[in-house]
């Protein structure tokens, strides 16, 4: 389990509200008027292609994973890139402040949050009425060759500025033999090793239930925009458009139950 501790920094100049309006949370709407008029400028949320090394390859969602009205926005980079995957978060909070947290590039660790899909995230929402707490299911599936693949199934926890991300089980495909055998394994993960005690199926199916029992279960949808995307909404006006969309589908979300079955 890897934990992201977050630090706080000032927002720029440029944010022409009082710190005061956040002793409640501002309107989402009107968050996102703050994070568009705080994306591009100097030391804003959004990096500039010309200001990083490979930030085309940056992909962006606008949520509020432990649900309390203070949106964040995610930052993901893919595992093909060099140095693995990454994963920054970034929060609105009372005073006015971003918090900022970045996880260690150990792709064991880190999810690619982009390999559902190009544009959507499918996650699967366990609730925790008792705790307060909103798990984020992930699945990741890295193709090691064409005949070999492990699947990991992650979860995501929001709390009190911190970001825990752990993985969960694993589940491997090898494809062997003349006549084309496939050999499947299920496992939990092992400290730094991606080889623990082997489970069967059904166990690895429920690992999410079993890992955090009693917990509602919901959907959601994480809306990533890439960094080029934003760029051009950007230029002709249509950025705070471009951030409401990926909110609203992070809002409405999609029952996801069927992501979760066995059939990778």
């Amino acid at each position: 389990m890897k934990i992201i501790k977050k630090t706080a920094a000032a927002l720029c100049a440029a944010m022409t509200f009082s710190a005061g309006a956040f002793a409640a949370p501002l309107a989402p709407e009107l968050q996102i008027d703050v994070l568009t008029k705080t994306a591009m400028v100097y030391n804003g949320w959004f990096v500039l292609p010309e200001r990083e090394k490979n930030s085309d390859e940056w992909s962006y969602a606008i949520a509020d994973l432990d649900q309390n009205g203070r949106l964040e926005v995610l930052k993901v980079k893919p595992g093909w890139v060099e140095g693995g995957p990454r994963l920054l978060c970034k929060e609105l909070t009372e005073d006015g402040s971003r918090l900022l947290g970045e996880i260690a590039l150990d792709h064991t660790a880190v999810p690619d949050l982009l390999a559902t899909s190009d544009t959507s995230g499918q996650a699967l929402v366990l609730y925790d009425a008792k705790k307060n707490l909103y798990h984020y299911i992930f699945k990741e599936t890295v193709y090691h060759t064409e005949y070999e693949s492990i699947t990991t199934k992650y979860a995501l926890t929001f709390s009190d500025g911190t970001l825990l991300v752990s993985p969960l089980a694993h589940y491997q495909w090898i494809l062997s033999g003349r006549e084309g055998g496939v050999t499947e394994r299920y496992y939990l993960p092992k400290g730094d090793s991606d080889v623990g005690m082997e489970i069967g199926v059904a166990r690895y199916n429920d690992i999410e239930n079993e890992a955090f029992p009693g917990c509602e279960v919901r959907g959601v949808a994480f809306w990533w925009r890439s960094a080029k995307e934003l760029k051009e909404a950007a230029s002709i006006g249509r950025l705070r458009d471009a951030l409401a969309q990926s909110y609203s589908s992070f809002v409405s979300g999609r029952k996801a139950e069927s992501l979760w079955n066995q059939g990778e």
